[in-house]
């Protein structure tokens, strides 16, 4: 790649990245006024973007992983369906058996409850999942690749554009009850170790799609259950569902660190079935 590739990249890296925090920061003073409408253009930001820089600025669609590649990855696909079912279950026991969340409702009403919930959600959730993934793991991703950035620094690279961006939404809306000093460094953390997560399976899928599919399940499933009000937390730093909450932080570290393992010993073995 010669130097004017380069740059190129380098620049409509650069110019995604503002315009996308931009918007986003002015969906968080919209949000701040009280105005739903913020919160679409901040979860939107992403993709307008996207749309930007693929579009206008040539860099076209060839390296965005639109291709499904079900056939050869469904293992992933499988993955992304069921990691924040098992994990929130997972998370949610640990809490409630240790005292830092509390079930307001019944076991046997929980699940109506939720497949409701789940239900009113998956639409909407899944495309604004589509928003964040085509942007982060579709663009920023692939685009960190060809300037020769290894896999795991641009993971991470990119976990930090990702975790910055949320900030206009946490620090307009009534996000979390913890200090902003704790929760932020947690927060971003905990994106990092999402960002590795949401990385390799990028990479290895070759498509952004498992991507998108996790993400909306993850936030579908995150938002039946809260705004359901099926939990209530007796501390929050330690038992809630999203990341800046130590639990689950702790559970997002040990599933980076086995897909990190499971990434050195296929490199080790190319060739092993």
């Amino acid at each position: 790649m010669n130097s004017q590739d380069k740059s190129k990249i380098i620049r409509n890296i650069t110019i995604f990245y503002i315009g996308a925090l931009l918007l986003a920061i002015a969906g968080g003073f919209v949000m701040a006024s009280g105005q739903e409408a913020g919160g679409l253009l901040f979860i939107l930001s992403p993709l307008i973007m996207v749309l930007v820089v693929r579009f206008l600025l040539g860099d076209g669609w060839k390296d965005a992983g639109l291709n499904l590649n079900f056939k050869k990855q469904w293992g992933w696909y499988l993955f992304a369906l069921l990691l924040y079912p098992v994990v929130f279950t997972l998370v949610i026991t640990i809490n409630v058996l240790l005292g830092f969340t509390t079930l307001t409702t019944a076991v046997s009403e929980m699940l109506p409850i939720l497949l409701v919930g789940f239900a009113v959600q998956l639409i909407p959730r899944m495309l604004f999942a589509l928003s964040e993934e085509w942007g982060w793991r579709g663009y920023m991703e692939p685009r960190f690749a060809l300037l020769g950035i290894p896999d795991l620094p641009r993971y991470l690279l990119v976990g930090v554009f990702w975790g910055v961006w949320h900030f206009p939404l946490i620090l307009s809306t009534d996000y979390t009850t913890i200090p902003m000093l704790i929760f932020l460094p947690l927060f971003m953390v905990g994106i990092l170790l999402l960002a590795i997560i949401f990385g390799q399976m990028r990479k290895s899928s070759g498509s952004v799609w498992p991507a998108v599919l996790m993400h909306g399940m993850g936030n579908t499933l995150g938002f039946a259950i809260l705004e359901g009000n099926l939990i209530a937390y007796n501390n929050e730093l330690l038992g809630n569902i999203v990341p800046g909450s130590i639990v689950i932080t702790l559970i997002y570290g040990l599933i980076a660190v086995l897909i990190l393992r499971r990434r050195q010993q296929s490199q080790k073995h190319p060739n092993a079935v």
